[in-house]
């Protein structure tokens, strides 16, 4: 007999990793098998009794475990779980496939799943006494949910629903397409609206025949929710690494956003809470420009660090190959600044100082000035805050420069002293043929500024973390791309500003009024992750990226979860002892060493939890710089800087003590500057919420001593003391 060929649903991967060790390696035994014979006796290939749908199957993977299979057309499968024995005869029993009208694409229907939730959902609400309110669907027709996309074995299960919290409850369960059509309905939008902006973007421009299963896996809808390849190597590599790891995968309502054929007239900006897919826009964005870019033109796409650049160009690949990358220049925006400087000036273009370099000199000059009441924290900001976001080059200019931000008042005096402390710092890094980051960035702007717009190198730049640069950045940016339709496409979030760079995108001739988009569905992380993570940030203001107020409101997930963990230990030693037996307790559950984080604020904290996770006889690495460890390597140990663009199953923030958060040498001093010290405040308070953030389905965040002032309010308030 001929062998079958197995197709992955991407919902397998779940089953999956909840595996043990020793049964992982006979899936893709089990794969090979079927790809063989899938009629063998071995593989007691059956149709479970009672099943809802009657192409499913089950099929021996070991004597305690069984594979749950959907069988059409002669000899293909589709694979879409391993369970116990037991549960998957339950799984299988109750779970539908269908040929969408709307897509055309093959979807799973777990009605098992959606009506297991909603009847706990319902007990819920008899054991609290709580009078249901009015459906939430009444308005929805039976005929409009099928026109938008939704099964017709889900629409009696949508009559149930009273309350957005219901429907937020069942949205993991549904198809992609099903969900987002329930959420954007669930969030007042009219059955018109959520075909123009939802279904009618997912939608197939040919027939679908319901029967045609054939030609609906060819479609994009089926490929975004399965893996369809015959070829071994490559399910042992996707079994070998985390989904996230190599689909990058673009909801229907993102699309419009990423994919939009008409174009934008002028730079676009698009905002939103970690998790909601702004990279993942941004970089389908990138293809969609790259795909109707005219021969000899090029596309920058940067970011801030060197770590997120270099993560970024790998999904690039993975979206589209080398073909893509040949037309995507993928740059940290500091190197983009130095590649303008040094092409100007060859070898005699000054060497970079880190900004630690730049404010130690900053120091050093300060102590030996006859000025001591400006320390170099001061000096160093106000060099950067001022003179450079302003490109000011004249003690003239900086008189009657604006210093708004700068909390602490200059008369004529002090600005002549200030400057002249300004001259000698500048004439000492061009003694030493050195510059500052930032300084090469001003450089590079005014280079760049000077071009036509023949000479400008691109057609299209899109930014990613764009909360993070520096008004200097955004002149360089503004000056390399002549202004039109798409020159600039920005995604960022002020929620997650961890480095002292504040300024207005209309500051620098970056108008982005009528072209401005906000998500705020988290496809990431839990709501219970999601609330521990929010009350973090509360009583902090954040801005929109263009100096307007912004706030975190409707941002909500469509997944649930543990609920996170919050700690006190009397001493570090007691801390760190329970984090090892923490990270124990996660692999036990079956997160693998290389899906858990241990994230603290500074490297001797973070140095201290890899020592105790060594003594406890755990594999663990720390993780510095750009490299990636390889899985065997262990749990990851990292700084919270490190940890920004990534996500793990498995979160452990710990010293989040008064000692290390704020991290006192991180805020300048309230009486010198009462402004900047709110400032330093909001970003130690974002980037504790972004570590927060990186967890997936397990958060614990733990502390020694006094709690953070930033652990005070909310849900905070409910730690427990070990």
């Amino acid at each position: 007999m001929s062998g079958a060929k197995v197709i992955m649903a991407d919902v397998f991967g779940k089953s999956y990793d909840a595996l043990d060790g020793s049964v992982q390696p006979l899936v893709l035994q089990f794969i090979m098998k079927m790809q063989r014979n899938p009629d063998s006796n071995g593989l007691n290939l059956k149709p479970p009794k009672g099943a809802e749908d009657k192409r499913v199957r089950t099929a021996r993977v070991n004597d305690n475990y069984r594979a749950v299979l959907m069988h059409y057309a002669d000899r293909i499968y589709y694979l879409v779980a391993v369970l116990p024995h037991d549960d998957a005869y339950d799984f299988a029993a109750n779970i539908l496939f269908d040929i969408n009208k709307v897509t055309g694409g093959i979807e799973l229907i777990n009605l098992g799943s959606l009506y297991g939730t909603l009847s706990g959902q319902a007990k819920k609400t008899d054991s609290t006494s709580t009078e249901p309110g009015p459906a939430l669907f009444k308005n929805v027709s039976d005929a409009d949910f099928e026109r938008l996309g939704v099964h017709a074995s889900i629409i009696p299960a949508l009559r149930e629903i009273h309350s957005e919290d219901a429907v937020l409850g069942i949205a993991e369960t549904l198809p992609k397409l099903a969900r987002d059509v329930i959420l954007c309905l669930a969030d007042g939008m009219s059955v018109e609206d959520v075909w123009d902006q939802v279904s009618s973007l997912a939608a197939t421009e040919d027939d679908v025949d319901p029967h045609d299963y054939e030609a609906a896996v060819e479609r994009p809808a089926t490929k975004e929710a399965f893996v369809v390849t015959g070829d071994i190597a490559e399910f042992g590599r996707i079994l070998s690494e985390p989904l996230s790891a190599w689909r990058i995968f673009l909801h229907p309502a993102q699309r419009n956003l990423a994919e939009r054929k008409t174009p934008f007239k002028g730079p676009a900006r698009v905002t939103g809470g970690p998790g909601t897919g702004k990279t993942v826009v941004a970089l389908h964005r990138v293809k969609a420009l790259a795909d109707r870019l005219p021969p000899g033109q090029a596309i920058l796409m940067t970011t801030f660090t060197t770590n997120l650049a270099s993560l970024l160009k790998s999904q690039l690949k993975d979206l589209g190959g080398t073909a893509l990358l040949a037309k995507v220049d993928v740059r940290n925006i500091d190197k983009v600044a130095y590649g303008t400087v040094k092409e100007t000036f060859g070898p005699e273009a000054p060497s970079r100082l880190k900004d630690s370099d730049i404010r130690n000199r900053w120091i050093e000059l300060a102590q030996e000035s006859s000025a001591p009441h400006f320390d170099g924290r001061f000096l160093d900001a106000e060099w950067k805050q001022v003179v450079l976001a302003q490109d000011i080059r004249s003690r003239d200019e900086y008189f009657a420069a604006r210093r708004a931000g700068r909390g602490r008042r200059l008369n004529r005096p002090e600005r002549a002293q200030v400057w002249s402390l300004i001259e000698e710092f500048e004439r000492r890094l061009d003694r030493d043929k050195a510059a500052g980051v930032i300084q090469l960035a001003a450089q590079a702007a005014r280079i760049a500024s000077g071009w036509s717009d023949d000479e400008r190198p691109y057609r299209h730049i899109v930014v990613d973390e764009a909360q993070d640069l520096h008004a200097a950045h955004w002149k360089l940016l503004r000056a390399l791309v002549p202004e039109g339709n798409d020159d600039l496409f920005i995604v960022g979030d002020a929620h997650q500003r961890i480095y002292d760079n504040r300024t207005a995108l209309s500051a620098h001739g970056i108008n982005i009024r009528g072209r401005s988009r906000r998500l705020t569905l988290n496809y990431r992380t839990t709501r219970q992750i999601l609330t521990a993570s929010l009350n973090l940030l509360e009583n902090a203001d954040f801005d929109d990226l263009d100096g307007n107020p912004e706030q975190l409101r409707g941002y909500r997930s469509v997944l649930s979860g543990a609920r996170p963990e919050t700690r006190h230990y009397p001493t570090p030693a007691a801390e760190m002892k329970a984090l090892a037996q923490r990270i124990g307790g996660w692999q036990q559950e079956g997160i693998k060493p290389h899906e858990i984080a241990v994230v603290a604020r500074t490297h001797a904290v973070a140095d201290s939890a890899l020592q105790a996770m060594h003594v406890a006889g755990l594999t663990a690495v720390k993780v510095e710089d750009s490299r990636v460890p390889d899985p065997d390597e262990g749990v990851h140990v990292m700084t919270m800087h490190r940890i920004k663009g990534l996500e793990y199953r498995a979160v452990a923030v710990v010293g989040v003590g008064a000692q290390h958060m704020p991290l006192p040498t991180a805020l300048a001093s309230e009486s010198e500057d009462k402004l900047q010290h709110g400032a330093d405040l909001r970003r130690e308070q974002s980037l504790l919420f972004v570590a927060a953030t990186r967890a997936r389905e397990q958060l614990s965040i733990t502390w020694s001593g006094s709690r953070s002032v930033f652990l005070a309010s909310g849900s905070q308030q409910n730690a427990t003391s070990a």
